[in-house]
């Protein structure tokens, strides 16, 4: 009884984990002008500037206008913009994530059967 409630435990945290453990990576995104980063970036990512003076900035985007970017009490310019660093979807992160969790749940399987890994 009670090895079925590690398992039990063992299985919600790694639910849990998958939940909290985004499939996201923070990176560079490939330009700087302004209508390259308009198409790139929406109202709720969350980005850090660069900025030209190499001052930075990191905020959840509320408005993407002609002029710039702006969110949490901040506006940077798109001509004050050297780099911008943004959330973006990472397959490698999603893969790993989905094989740790399905090679967790066989090995538990295995134990609780009284498997080889027992």
């Amino acid at each position: 009884m009670t090895s079925h409630l590690t398992v039990n435990r063992f299985i919600i945290c790694l639910v849990l984990i998958a939940f909290t453990t985004g499939c996201t990576t923070i990176g560079p995104l490939p330009a700087t002008d302004a209508q390259s980063l308009s198409s790139q970036i929406e109202v709720g990512d969350k980005i850090k500037i660069i900025r030209n003076d190499l001052t930075d900035v990191t905020f959840i985007v509320a408005d993407v206008s002609d002029e710039g970017l702006s969110g949490e009490g901040v506006f940077v310019a798109f001509s004050d913009i050297r780099q911008v660093q943004a959330r973006q979807f990472s397959t490698s992160k999603t893969v790993g994530l989905v094989a740790a969790i399905v090679g967790g749940l066989a090995i538990l399987a295995a134990k609780a059967s009284g498997g080889r890994w027992n």
